[in-house]
Formats: structure tokens, sequence, C-alpha cells
């Protein structure tokens, strides 16, 4: 008797658990989702971007998408590695072949978004952001990874533009990483 009430007891605590963990992903479509404020805005502007952009499963023309919401300015790192514009995008497209080359099913979603808005009111800001990522390899073996990113939103008139993108992750490449670039210190 104290086996199945000591049953009942976990299961009901792990339910509980994985109903209100911040670790799970979230469900909601951020390209619709309605904003209480500022801040849940611009987390949820990220979010649709990013998912417009991150190069597979299959996100169809998602060059246009980079194209649209990176400043052409932009700064930005993977790990250790920083590019421009021109090379993150190369780094995204040897990401796309080496995901297409190792899982046969691939997905991304969000774990946790903490935005903070200009307080000037215009619609750039600062975000973080987590998340997860993987699948089911070619060989059949489930692999998940986790993700991080820092992100500088500017209004660019009126619009928003990401300005600064430093990344990391967990997972493992498999391709070449194109060659590191410099970054030049320019102070207004």
């Amino acid at each position: 008797m104290r086996v199945l009430y000591l049953t009942a007891v976990i299961a009901t605590l792990c339910s509980f658990a994985s109903a209100s963990s911040p670790i799970l992903p979230r469900q909601q479509d951020p390209c619709t989702a309605t904003a209480a404020n500022a801040s849940v805005e611009l987390g949820n502007w990220l979010e649709c971007q990013v998912n417009k952009f991150f190069p597979y499963p299959a996100n169809g023309a998602w060059d246009v998408a980079y194209e649209a919401v990176f400043s052409k300015t932009l700064l930005a790192s993977f790990n250790q590695s920083r590019f421009d514009f021109d090379g993150f995008k190369t780094l995204y497209k040897s990401f796309n072949a080496s995901i297409g080359a190792s899982f046969k099913e691939f997905d991304h979603g969000f774990l946790t978004t903490v935005s903070v808005p200009n307080s000037c009111g215009d619609k750039g800001g600062f975000v973080y952001a987590t998340g997860w990522e993987g699948g089911t390899t070619l060989l059949g073996t489930d692999l998940w990874f986790t993700d991080a990113v820092f992100v500088v939103v500017e209004d660019v008139g009126g619009e928003r533009q990401i300005a600064e993108f430093r990344e990391s992750s967990n997972i493992p490449f498999s391709g070449n990483l194109p060659a590191t670039q410099d970054w030049t210190c320019a102070l207004p």
C-alpha cells in the first residue's frame, strides 16, 4: 500500500513539476502571440525572427529572412568565433548542410527569453534567450543540445534589426567553420 501511495505522490509531483517547469519548451507561436508589454513584444519578435532564419528543417527562404532581420553592420559570434554579416550567413549555410547530413529529424525551440526594451521607447533593446535543438540522427539516435544567445536589437527607421548576435551552443559541428573575423573597435 505504501509503495502504491508513494508511486501516486511521485507521479503527481512529477506532473506538477513538468507542468510548471521553466525548462519546458514554449508552445505558443511567437509570431502571432499577444504581448502584454514591450518586454514580451520584443522577446516574441526575436523568437519569430530566429524561427524564420534558423535554416533547418526546411524553413524555405531562410536567407531572405536573414537578410531582412540582420543589420549589414552586424557583429556576431558563435562560441569563440566572430563574424560580420556575410561571415555569419556563411556559418548558417554550413550549419544547414551539417544538420542535413547528420539528422533525419531536427527541431529547435525556446526555453526562456528575457527582453529589456530601450528606455527611450523606441523598438530596440536587449534580449537574452535560451533554447534547445536536436532530434533523431541518421543512425537512429536521439541527440539533444542547448543553446543561448545575447542579442542587441536596434530601431532603424521604425523597424527592428539585429545589430549584435552572440550565440553559444554545445551542439557538435561536423562541417568547416568559416574563418573567424576580427572586429574593429569604433565608438560613436
